[in-house]
């Protein structure tokens, strides 16, 4: 249950407030996956940005194959104030490069 919670708060936090960046809702995984596309960066910009402007240390999608270019797998087995502290520093970073 409390992994369902992080998955649908990662979610709707995510359709709610960066819309620029799609959840893809797993079935039974701990792992979601972010379709970045619509940032318009490449998959080294993307890592950097993670990394540099969000904080954050996501595993690429582009690791996982060609078909993960663009994508972003966030794991959201945590403690939810953790998980909705690091989808703020998401939306923050987001709302950066927009600027």
């Amino acid at each position: 249950m409390y992994l369902q919670a992080n998955r649908d708060f990662a979610c709707d936090y995510i359709k709610q407030h960066i819309p620029q960046i799609k959840a893809i809702t797993p079935q039974g995984t701990y792992l979601l996956w972010l379709d970045c596309r619509n940032l318009g960066l490449n998959d080294t910009a993307l890592k950097d940005f993670f990394i540099k402007q969000a904080k954050l240390g996501l595993n690429t999608g582009l690791s996982f194959g060609e078909a993960g270019s663009g994508f972003m797998r966030m794991n959201f087995a945590l403690p939810q104030s953790k998980l909705k502290q690091a989808l703020v520093q998401l939306r923050q970073a987001v709302e950066g490069v927009e600027k």
